[in-house]
């Protein structure tokens, strides 16, 4: 029979470091149970005793909370749950400013062959902190920037409008992506 000692040291020479001993020895737990869910056994070392008429449940233990006590103080295995931080699909993705002649917009786009020039319409009275970005792609493909763009929204609400010079040799091909401040954009 090795001792603790020896059993640690042989895990070490078989993962690395302790780290990597630990987190191996501790990938999953296992919880032996009978047809009534009655847990007899749980640990993050695999049984080696006779199961008789019982399961065994191999988890990860990063997915397991464990113990969960009920109203009638009854325990129950539970999975962890995780919570996902909200998107804002407005700020966090990119959207298409796509061609309109439409009369009714916030933020008008026209591309020409020196420069980009963005219009903000003079009846939007408020102000915007955010800086205004935009993206120049390859045609419908917003991984591939050819070329990109911040304004300050200060600079935009003071002047209205904003002529930005570009360096691109082909302007008939391509996309103009933002993330979204306001409500509608429009390219001319």
């Amino acid at each position: 029979m090795t001792t603790p000692g020896e059993r640690l040291a042989q895990l070490k020479t078989e993962h690395g470091s302790l780290n990597q001993v630990l987190e191996k020895t501790s990938e999953y737990t296992y919880l032996v149970y009978d047809e009534y869910g009655d847990i007899s056994y749980k640990s993050t070392e695999e049984p080696t005793f006779e199961l008789q008429d019982k399961k065994v449940a191999k988890l990860k233990t990063v997915d397991c909370k464990i113990i969960d006590e009920d109203e009638h103080e009854v325990c129950h295995i539970k999975l962890k749950t995780y919570d996902v931080s909200k998107i804002n699909s407005s700020k966090d993705f990119l959207t298409e400013v796509t061609s309109s002649t439409a009369n009714v917009w916030d933020i008008k786009l026209k591309l020409y062959k020196s420069n980009l020039t963005i219009t903000k319409n003079s009846k939007i009275k408020e102000k915007v902190n955010n800086n205004l970005k935009f993206y120049i792609t390859e045609y419908k493909d917003p991984h591939f920037v050819l070329e990109k763009f911040f304004i300050e929204g200060n600079k935009l609400q003071d002047e209205g409008t904003v002529k930005l010079p570009h360096t691109l040799k082909d302007i008939a091909n391509v996309s103009i992506y933002t993330s979204k401040i306001y409500d509608k954009y429009v390219r001319q």
